[in-house]
């Protein structure tokens, strides 16, 4: 049950993983931690949604970015 196609997929492993890097690089410095937290938090966030193939925020908004396979829909209609 994916809902994340593969364009969406490589963004958000890619986001994912930059983000994480520069957080825990400390590239943002002096940050409040609050936002070094929610940082972490996206990064992890974005990297095991593109790692299971499934957004549990798609739902919600309609959102499917995965190809639909319309040939086993076309066989059980002229059967």
């Amino acid at each position: 049950m994916a809902n994340v196609g593969r364009l969406d997929r490589v963004i958000r492993g890619t986001a994912g993983t930059s983000l994480a890097f520069v957080e825990l690089s400390g590239i943002f410095g002096a940050a409040e931690l609050i936002i070094e937290i929610f940082a972490l938090g996206l990064a992890i966030f974005l990297t095991v949604t593109s790692l299971m193939g499934y957004c549990p925020f798609y739902p919600m908004f309609g959102v499917n970015t995965c190809k639909l396979d319309t040939t086993s829909n076309s066989k059980e209609n002229l059967a």
